[in-house]
Formats: C-alpha cells, sequence, structure tokens
C-alpha cells in the first residue's frame, strides 16, 4: 500500500491525473448510459448500442492509462510500441464489449457481478497490456501482491458498478455506477503503477516508437472527441427516448381515455371499416341492441351483424329479411346526409340508429336506447291533452276532436250535440270534506262518465266542476239516451267509507245544426242552456233556446255599458232615512245606487247588480258610490251616519280595508259615521277571508251591519263569528206581519236574539202605521220604508233627501 502512495504521489504529475480520472469518469458515465440504453432497446438496435458502449468505454479506459503514463516519470524517456498499443486498445473494447453483453442479457445479481469482473479483467488486461508496449533497456521488476490487488481491485469494483448500475433508471444509482466504475479502473491503473519498479530500466530510442508525448496527447484528444461524441449521441438518444415515452405516455392516456370513454358512453358505438366489417365496438352496443355478451362482434360484416341482432330477439331471421334489413341500412350509409332511422328492437325498445362516413373511409354507426325517451314523449303528449286529476280529455283535446266530429256530421247528414256540464254542490264538497276528498270525487265521476263512451262520443274536463261532452247522432232518441246515461253517472251517489256524497250536474245542451254551424257557437250556446239548467228549481238538463241568445246578448250589452256608466254620469245616489221606532228620530241613512240608461232609461239595481258582479264592474262602481257618498255625508251639518251596501266581490277584494280607509282620509268623512252592509250570502264563499277582511274594517272605526237577515243562509253561526254592530231584518216580513203569525212569530224571535245579543236591529220595508206600531210594541229599535221617507236625491246640506216620487 505504501509502495502504490508512494508511487501516485511521488512518481505522478497529479494534474494529468486528474485529467486522466476525468476522461476515465466520462468513459464511465457514458458507458452505464449506453448499457441501459442497450437493455430498453429493440433486439435489432441492441447490438449498435452494444458496440457504441464497448468502444467509447474501451477508449476511455485506454486513454485513462496513457494519460496516467504521461503523468508517471519513470527517470527516463518512455516510448511505446506501436502494434501492442493498438493490441491494448482492441483488448479493452472487446472485454467492454463482453462484459456489457453478459449484463444485457442477464437477469440477476450474479450475472451482474460476472459481467462486471468481465469488464473488470478487461481492464487488467488492457493495462498490462499496455506496459508491454513500453519500449525501455532493462527488465521491470514486478510486486506480484500488488499486480494480484490490481486485479481484484479492477474486477470486483467494476462488478459492483454494474451490479448497481446495469438496470436501474434511478439517477442516484447510475451516478454510483458510475463512480464504482472509474474507481475500479483508476484503482487498478495507479495500484499497478504501485506494482512496477523501474530502477534497472533505462531509455533505448527507435525511430518507429512513439514518444510518450505524441501518444498521450493524440490518444487524450481522440478520447475526448468520442467521448463527446458518444455523449451527444446519449443525450440525443435520451430525448428522443423521452419523447418517444412522452408519445407512449400520451397514446395510453388517450387509448385509456379511449376506452373509458366507450366504456360509459350512453349510446353504443360501432365502427367499420371499407370492407364493412367492425373494427371497434364498445360494450353498449350489445347490451343496446341486445345481443349477448358472448356473441363474436369483432370482424364480423354489417350484414351479418343484422343477423345476429334479428336472431338475439328470437327471430327466425330468414335471408330475406337479413337482406331487406341490410340493403335498407346500405342506403342509409350510401346518402348524402347523415343515415338516421328510428328502429323497435324486439318489440321491447326503440332505439335510434345514425351513419356517419369515416375519415379516411368506412363509416361509424351510433346506437342510442330511447325507449325512455319515447315513454316521457308519449306521457307528455298525452298530459298535454288530458287533464291531470281525471285522465280525461281536456279543452284543447276536447275542441280538436268536436271540430272532426263536427266534420263529419256534415259530410254525413248527421247531428252533433255538444253538452256543457257543471257539477252542483260541488263548492259545499270542497268547504265541508276538504280538496281531497273533492279531487276523489272528481276522479269517480269521471271514471264513471267514461267507462260506457261509445262511437262517435267523448267527456272532457275543462277545469274545477266543469266539464264537457259531445255525441254523434242520428236520431232523438240516440242522443236522450246519451244525456240520460250521463245525468245519471253524475247523480249517482259515491262511496267514501264514512262519507256517502251525491253532487249531481247541470247539462245544457246545443245542438248542430239547428243551434249552431260552428263549434264556437255550439259550446256558447250549450253554456246559456247549461246556466238556466243551474238556475232551474226542477230542470237539471236543459237544451238551448233561441231566447236564451237574446238574454245573453242583453246582458253582454249591459255588462259592456256598466263599466263607462260612471263616467259618463249616468249613475247616481238616493237616500233613503233611517229612524228610531221609539222616538222617531233620525239615525242615518241607507245609500242607493241608481242608473239612468241613456237608451234604455231607469234599470234597476236588481238587474245591473248581479250583472256587474259578474263582469267585474262593481268594483270601480261600489269604489265611486263609497267615495260619492261619504264625500256628500261629510258636508252635512247634522253628523248623520250613511249606510253603503258591499257586495261579495268587493268583499273577496284583498285592499279593501286600505281602500275604506283612504276614502275617509280623502273625505274627511269620521269612521264612526261610515257603516257597511253585507249579506251572509257574501260572506260564505270564503268566511275566513271574508270576517278577516271585515275585522280590518272594523278596526278603522266602521260598523258592519248584516243585510237581509232572516232569508238566506241566516246562521247563527255568522253572528257567533263575528261582533256585527247592526242586524237588518228583511222586507219580506214585513209584508204580512199584521196578518200572519208565523211573519210575526219569526220577527219577534229576531229582535229577541238582537236583545240577547245586545245587537240592535233595523227593520226594513215599513210602509203602513200598523206595521210601524207593531215594531214598536215588539221593542224594535229601528226602522227603514216608505212610511218613514222614500229614497231621494240629495239635494242641498239641511241633512234631509227630496224623497222621489
Amino acid at each position: 500500500m505504501h509502495t502504490v502512495v508512494h508511487s501516485l504521489f511521488n512518481q505522478h504529475d497529479l494534474s494529468l491525473v486528474l485529467l486522466a480520472a476525468l476522461v476515465c469518469a466520462l468513459s464511465a458515465f457514458a458507458g452505464i448510459g449506453l448499457l441501459n440504453r442497450a437493455r430498453s432497446a429493440e433486439k435489432a438496435q441492441q447490438l449498435i448500442w452494444l458496440s457504441v458502449g464497448a468502444v467509447a468505454v474501451g477508449f476511455g479506459i485506454w486513454s485513462t492509462h496513457f494519460i496516467g503514463m504521461l503523468a508517471f516519470d519513470a527517470g527516463f524517456a518512455l516510448g511505446y510500441d506501436p502494434l501492442i498499443t493498438a493490441a491494448s486498445l482492441a483488448i479493452a473494447c472487446i472485454a467492454c464489449g463482453l462484459g456489457f453483453f453478459l449484463a444485457t442479457h442477464g437477469n440477476g445479481r450474479s450475472d451482474h457481478l460476472l459481467a462486471g469482473a468481465v469488464v473488470g479483467l478487461g481492464i487488467t488486461g488492457m493495462h498490462y497490456t499496455g506496459m508491454a508496449a513500453l519500449v525501455l533497456g532493462g527488465e521491470i521488476r514486478w510486486d506480484s501482491a500488488v499486480v494480484i490487488a490490481s486485479v481484484l481491485l479492477g474486477a470486483s469494483l467494476a462488478g459492483l458498478a454494474l451490479v448497481v448500475g446495469a438496470t436501474t433508471e434511478n439517477i442516484k444509482h447510475r451516478l454510483a455506477a458510475v463512480g464504482l466504475l472509474t474507481l475500479a479502473i483508476c484503482s487498478m491503473h495507479f495500484t499497478a503503477m504501485g506494482a512496477a519498479d523501474f530502477s534497472n530500466c533505462f531509455a533505448v530510442t527507435s525511430g518507429s516508437d512513439l514518444s510518450p508525448g505524441q501518444i498521450s496527447l493524440n490518444v487524450g484528444l481522440a478520447s475526448v472527441l468520442i467521448l463527446i461524441a458518444v455523449l451527444g449521441g446519449l443525450y440525443l438518444d435520451a430525448r428522443d427516448e423521452r419523447r418517444r415515452r412522452a408519445d407512449a405516455r400520451r397514446i395510453s392516456v388517450v387509448t385509456d381515455r379511449l376506452e373509458l370513454a366507450l366504456t360509459h358512453m350512453s349510446q353504443g358505438i360501432v365502427l367499420f371499416d371499407a370492407q364493412e366489417r367492425v373494427i371497434l365496438f364498445n360494450g353498449r352496443l350489445k347490451t343496446t341492441l341486445g345481443i349477448a355478451s358472448d356473441a363474436p362482434v369483432e370482424g364480423i360484416s354489417l350484414r351479418e351483424l343484422c343477423g345476429l341482432v334479428l336472431r338475439a330477439h328470437g327471430n327466425q331471421a330468414s335471408e330475406q329479411q337479413v337482406e331487406h334489413i341490410y340493403q335498407h341500412h346500405k342506403r342509409l350509409i350510401a346518402g348524402n346526409d347523415n343515415g338516421e332511422l328510428i328502429q323497435e328492437v324486439g318489440g321491447e325498445r326503440t332505439v335510434r340508429i345514425v351513419h356517419r362516413p369515416a375519415v379516411p373511409e368506412g363509416w361509424v354507426s351510433t346506437i342510442e336506447d330511447i325507449s325512455e325517451r319515447r315513454k316521457s314523449e308519449a306521457q307528455i303528449a298525452h298530459m298535454a291533452r288530458h287533464d291531470g286529476l281525471t285522465g280525461l280529455p281536456n279543452r284543447e283535446h276536447f275542441n280538436q276532436a268536436a271540430e272532426a266530429a263536427l266534420e263529419a256530421a256534415r259530410a254525413a247528414g248527421k247531428r252533433l250535440a255538444v253538452l256543457a256540464v257543471d257539477l252542483d254542490r260541488f263548492k259545499e264538497v270542497n268547504d265541508h270534506h276538504g280538496h281531497a276528498v273533492g279531487d276523489a270525487v272528481l276522479r269517480v265521476v269521471a271514471e264513471r262518465a267514461a267507462a260506457e263512451l261509445g262511437s262517435g262520443e267523448l267527456v272532457a274536463r275543462f277545469g274545477g266542476d266543469e266539464f264537457a261532452a259531445f255525441k254523434l247522432f242520428d236520431s232523438d232518441a240516440d242522443l236522450h239516451a246519451f244525456v240520460a246515461r250521463l245525468e245519471g253517472h253524475f247523480a249517482d251517489r259515491i262511496d267514501m267509507g264514512a262519507i256517502n256524497i251525491a253532487v249531481g250536474a247541470s247539462i245544457g245542451v246545443a245542438v248542430y245544426p239547428q243551434d249552431g254551424q260552428t263549434l264556437a257557437k255550439l259550446n256558447s250556446n250549450a253554456d246559456l242552456a247549461m246556466y238556466r239548467a243551474k238556475h232551474s228549481i226542477v230542470e237539471q238538463v236543459c237544451f238551448y233556446e233561441a231566447a236564451m241568445d237574446e238574454m245573453a246578448r242583453e246582458k253582454r250589452a249591459i255588462a259592456r255599458d256598466l263599466w263607462d256608466a260612471t263616467g259618463k254620469g249616468q249613475m247616481f245616489l238616493h237616500y233613503q232615512v233611517q229612524k228610531a221606532v221609539s222616538t222617531n228620530v233620525i239615525t242615518g241613512y241607507e245609500v242607493l245606487l241608481r242608473w239612468d240608461h241613456p237608451e234604455r232609461g231607469s234599470i234597476s239595481p236588481a238587474e245591473f247588480i248581479p250583472i256587474a258582479e259578474e263582469c267585474g264592474a262593481i268594483l270601480p262602481i261600489g269604489e265611486w258610490v263609497l267615495r260619492t257618498a261619504c264625500h256628500t255625508a261629510a258636508r252635512w251639518r247634522e253628523p248623520h251616519k250613511i249606510a253603503v251596501n258591499l257586495s261579495a266581490v268587493q268583499l273577496a277584494h284583498a285592499d279593501l280595508a286600505q281602500l275604506v280607509a283612504s276614502i275617509l282620509a280623502e273625505t274627511g268623512l269620521a269612521p264612526e259615521r261610515l257603516e257597511l252592509e253585507v249579506t251572509e250570502s257574501a260572506i260564505i264563499g270564503d268566511k275566513q277571508r271574508a270576517l278577516r277582511v271585515l275585522r280590518q274594517i272594523r278596526d278603522l272605526g266602521v260598523t258592519i251591519a248584516i243585510d237581509d237577515f232572516g232569508t238566506g243562509y241566516s246562521s247563527l253561526e255568522t253572528l257567533r263569528s263575528f261582533p256585527f254592530d247592526k242586524i237588518k231584518l228583511d222586507r219580506s216580513f214585513m209584508v204580512d206581519a199584521e196578518s200572519n203569525r208565523q211573519s210575526k212569530a219569526i220577527i219577534r224571535a229576531i229582535l229577541a236574539l238582537g236583545r240577547s245579543l245586545d245587537v240592535p236591529v233595523l227593520a226594513e220595508g215599513v210602509e203602513t202605521g200598523a206595521q210601524l206600531a207593531l215594531l214598536v210594541s215588539e221593542g224594535c229599535d229601528e226602522a227603514q220604508g216608505y212610511f218613514l221617507g222614500r229614497p231621494g236625491a240629495w239635494m242641498d246640506d239641511d241633512a234631509h233627501a227630496i224623497s222621489a216620487a
């Protein structure tokens, strides 16, 4: 060991030693890289990379040796035999090639250790052959122990280098292998140099010998150039390899994504080549077409696929059937536009098949299961033409079918009856039993009505409790039988467990051709007949009559004129005095609306008020009445009250209380001077809502009177639900109060009710002194009527009205 160290530091130029080590390291780095490249290369390129690696490392070892020899100071000039020098280079290259070949084809650590040992022995062989190339006098003495150590160092370290770096992509492992191989070369060389004793040697010159300077510089330069070329090649190859791997990764990703996309597509897809054979398909294809999962598809032709689909659904699939379907698809594929086909498959599903040209040849077909979509579309189409609750045809469906029936009647010389149907007492069902029961009733009557329909008959529901029907018929007997059957279905009782309900229906009938030539006219006339049945006490079915149309036109004309009546100054107010029965003192005035039509003359409120309520004109008219009456009363010198009637339509308006408050503020009338009169029938429609609005008005300080008490509902529950400020006894009880014991008993009972509730009672319709005397004797609080004062227009501010004649 001392000899080796002494030789290295005392007999060598250390700068050249470092150069040798650098060349050695570069050759080792190139060798390990080329070895790994050879292992990953195709077999055809593997030998090339092994050869390049062997030459690169062989030259590196050889140049390291001779640069090291240049650094060595033997005490005299050294020369070299050219042939033996060349032989040493060959030994280095061949040994490295053999070792790299073994490393490339070996699998385990022992194989790689053996391969490295071969490289190490090649390093040793090259060194000692190179030493033999020295031209000198005398004889080199060798230390056999150190020689053996050099051999072992070269073989063992080179073996470890290939064990660590022959099969790794890890950069740390590669650098460790480079270090070990560099150490193997350098340690072997300088140990072997420490084994040589040149003390008995002397210089010998020959013209053919290579000088140390020449050989070292030329070999060093050549080695560096080779190493640069090899390293450049490695770099370029590594770059290409990175590109190839990146391309491979991209292809792999694309392939994975393609496979993922094909697997998770909601459609089946199949790609055909120019020979009409399947080259790509996904699993959804078999599922969508109902093909068995193990059925072979790849490589089969379009014609064979057509047959496979037919057979998959139990079809015998004759040659003619297969050929027919095949040719049909061929025509679609050959078309200029994308071929598309909607087809039933196996009678259980519907598929949409689209053929599109593929680039550069062939075509791709997509198969989509649209069964659920078709069902949804059919359901939506059904919902658009049918009532959601009962399943009966709706208005649109009815009108389309009725138009077609009307055309058929014209063409065949038949008649067509159109029926308008409105359920009776249905509102009571909803009010008393709830909307769930009401809906159940509608479903039952609809099912009954539709159950026995024949040819040329149809029943529809328009909404709410409104139904319609038509009947194409020849004889009156056929029509009457249909109407009777329909009437019975609506009138039959409905057993709903604890509830037993009978609603009944009002039916209006209009017949083509006598009652109208168009469906619109027949519908309108059937409605008119239905309304007459609705208001009739004895008739449930009414046939249209021309007089109904005249009455309807009259009502429409009045309704049209009502909207402009107040603006044109046609309406005015009358006031009828109200007095205390016991003292004859005026307590207030009831406001009465009058209409002086420019063409029809004076129209009774009993005639125009219901029409105003139907068409909605009662809202602006009622507001005008309230504002005008409050404005007039606010100018009176005496603070008498005014009583203004409210209709059911006004009471249903959500902003009524705000309207009353704004009019009182606008006119300056004190709230306690205003009394609003409502009938129980106006309240009963939506009782909770109506009573809530009345409470809001009463909170303003306005008093509330219940009008026409004793007629209609006259429910004590209503009196209990709201603290009315006055009860107005209906005028009908005063007509025969003097002679009719029942009327007198009712008057006495209502007065007693008022006293028990501490609510004053006002009797309307007092027209004789005897009637007034009766009220005095029974203790009535107030009265109004012709005997006390006729209604009249207000002419001045003296707190009285001028009686109308």
